[in-house]
């Protein structure tokens, strides 16, 4: 039931981030706790999604330009984390969420080639339709766009459950036959945030922007480094 609701919530977001209100609710920051929601761990979407933004935060969509599919890597991350965990049974931890971005993010590249495909493939559907309204067929002009709409559901709904399959599969395996790597992931998961803090400096253009965004990057490590060093010695 599980994958069934992450398709459901991947191919809605797909459509909403390009071929249909564009309210911004498929942006990692809104997405990602939804997607936690529906899947029963809001709280697991609350912890990636801050790191999934700034992460993605130059990926907007603007004109011809087709960036990494944020969307489809939001819930393919946030899927794998939270049904990795359930397999687990625990709630999403850091080194969970550390191990699902490095399993799933590469969906967000995937998702971008297949709409590199899909925007082909809208083009024909495009010219069907004007054809269909220059012979006054609203109604299968209508159809049209529905088909066009349905490319970005299908993609999406398919390629997120995929991928949380895989990583509920892997995820589990790892951490209970190499309990060792869970430290790792954790340190790992503080270094993500600070990656992604450094990865968002890009996407603005304010002089200060990168001082504050790199000083960031750094105080999170540092912190992060700290608090897991101080509780590993307690």
């Amino acid at each position: 039931m599980g994958y069934l609701i992450l398709g459901l919530v991947a191919g809605l977001a797909a459509i909403e981030r390009k071929g249909f209100l564009q309210a911004m609710l498929s942006r990692p920051i809104v997405l990602a706790p939804v997607t936690g929601w529906a899947l029963g761990d809001t709280a697991g979407g609350v912890l990636l999604a801050p790191v999934l933004e700034l992460l993605w935060l130059g990926a907007v969509n603007l004109g011809a330009a087709v960036p990494a599919h944020e969307a489809l890597g939001t819930t393919a991350v946030v899927g794998s984390a939270t049904l990795a965990a359930r397999a687990l049974g625990t709630p999403v931890t850091p080194e969970i969420a550390a191990f699902a971005v490095l399993l799933a993010v590469p969906a967000a590249l995937l998702g971008r080639m297949g709409e590199r495909g899909a925007e082909a493939w809208n083009a024909r559907i495009a010219s069907r339709a004007e054809a269909e309204l220059s012979v006054h067929h609203l109604r299968r002009a209508a159809h049209c766009n529905l088909l066009g709409l349905g490319v970005s559901f299908g993609l999406s709904a398919l390629l997120a459950p995929l991928t949380a399959a895989l990583a509920a599969f892997v995820i589990p395996a790892a951490l209970r036959y190499e309990p060792g790597v869970g430290f790792p992931l954790r340190v790992g998961f503080f270094a993500l945030g600070a990656f992604a803090c450094a990865a968002g400096a890009k996407a603005l253009r304010a002089k200060a922007a990168p001082l504050s965004f790199f000083g960031a990057a750094a105080a999170t490590a540092v912190v992060g480094l700290f608090v897991l060093l101080t509780g590993r010695a307690m």
